[in-house]
C-alpha cells in the first residue's frame, strides 16, 4: 500500500520524474489521436455541427478515459484508505475514498 503524506507535494514529485512526463506526453498524443477518431465518426455520421462533449460521449470501451486516468488502487493517505486517479493530461491527481 503506498501512503502519501502530502497529495500536492506527491503530485508534483510523481510529474517531475522523466519517465512519468514521457508518460503523460504519451497519453497526450493518443487522447489527441483518439479524439480525432471520434470527431471523424460524427464527420462521418452526417452530423453539421462537430461537438467536442458528444466526442467524448461517443466512446465504446471507454478508451478516451483509460487513456486520461492511470489509477493506483492501494493508497493510504492520513487514517483515509482508497485509490488514486492520477490524470496524465491535466497531471492531477485525485484521491477516492474507500466506502
Amino acid at each position: 500500500m503506498l501512503e502519501i503524506n502530502n497529495l500536492e507535494n506527491w503530485t508534483k514529485n510523481y510529474f517531475s520524474k522523466p519517465e512519468n512526463q514521457e508518460k503523460a506526453k504519451k497519453a497526450c498524443e493518443r487522447y489527441d489521436r483518439l479524439m480525432v477518431k471520434n470527431i471523424k465518426r460524427q464527420l462521418n455520421s452526417g452530423a453539421e455541427k462537430i461537438s467536442l462533449e458528444q466526442a467524448c460521449a461517443d466512446d465504446p470501451g471507454k478508451c478516451l478515459e483509460k487513456t486520461k486516468y492511470e489509477t493506483i488502487p492501494f493508497v493510504k493517505i492520513g487514517d483515509k484508505k482508497g485509490e488514486l486517479k492520477i490524470n496524465l493530461l491535466e497531471q492531477t491527481t485525485e484521491f477516492i475514498e474507500e466506502k
